[in-house]
């Protein structure tokens, strides 16, 4: 398999300012690889470092210190732990995708629109990516009469159906995930499950969140179990 992402020592430190400095090490030395076509599951308590983890890797987070090596598609290799905000802005308009427990949209946007939009980004026709979100909505059972309604005013396990959607229409090279099937019943569960199955099966690479044993077992070539922000365990499926 090849390489993807490379993630050597690395750390995480928060300086709490109104706590007289106070420091917080959510992460400490962690270091792991991620192969093309790879899901990996990220496990551990609340507050172990697994949300702190993905979003250094999506460069929310600026880490502390150590490496995070992203392979780009054109045979570079860029350091997210260094990169510029316009390089960091590219992989992810281009390569590399989060998806959030919670959906955030522009108000009064259609459901239809929200997930069409990340094509329509990446110079997608407006009539193709609504042809492409059509499918992907029907699929997981998102009721059409709520396709030209605003997500604001779905429940919670229908936001997350748009939620998702958006993040797997445009087939990343790597998806980062964080709890995709929380709120859902099983029929809608698995069938989120297949459609991030056949990313994988494209190419696309994975690292995953999530508390559902369910959907670890069914998904995860391998998870990283983490405690107080080390990574202390790796398990093979």
């Amino acid at each position: 398999m090849t390489k993807l992402l490379e993630v050597v020592d690395l750390e995480k430190r928060f300086e709490l300012h109104i706590l007289n400095e106070k420091a917080i090490e959510a992460l400490r030395q962690v270091s792991f690889n991620v192969e093309e076509g790879e899901i990996v599951g990220l496990t551990g308590k609340t507050g172990s470092g697994k949300s702190t983890l993905m979003k250094c890797i999506y460069r929310t987070y600026l880490a502390s210190r150590g490496q995070i090596q992203y392979y780009e598609e054109s045979g570079g290799i860029l350091d997210l732990t260094s990169a510029s905000e316009h390089e960091v802005l590219r992989i992810r308009k281009k390569e590399m995708t989060y998806c959030s427990q919670f959906l955030q949209v522009i108000p009064r946007v259609p459901a239809i629109d929200v997930v069409a939009s990340a094509l329509t980004a990446r110079g997608r026709s407006v009539d193709e990516a609504r042809r492409i979100t059509s499918e992907i909505l029907e699929r997981l059972s998102l009721p059409k009469d709520l396709w030209d309604a605003y997500p604001a005013t779905f429940s919670g396990g229908e936001q997350q159906r748009v939620n998702i959607a958006r993040a797997m229409i445009a087939r990343p090279r790597l998806l980062l995930v964080d709890e995709p099937t929380a709120s859902l019943d099983m029929k809608t569960k698995d069938a989120v499950i297949d459609m991030l199955l056949d990313l994988k099966r494209n190419g696309t690479s994975i690292i995953l969140i999530t508390h559902d044993e369910h959907t670890l077992t069914r998904m995860a070539d391998r998870s990283l179990h983490l405690e107080n922000g080390r990574l202390k365990e790796v398990v093979y499926a």
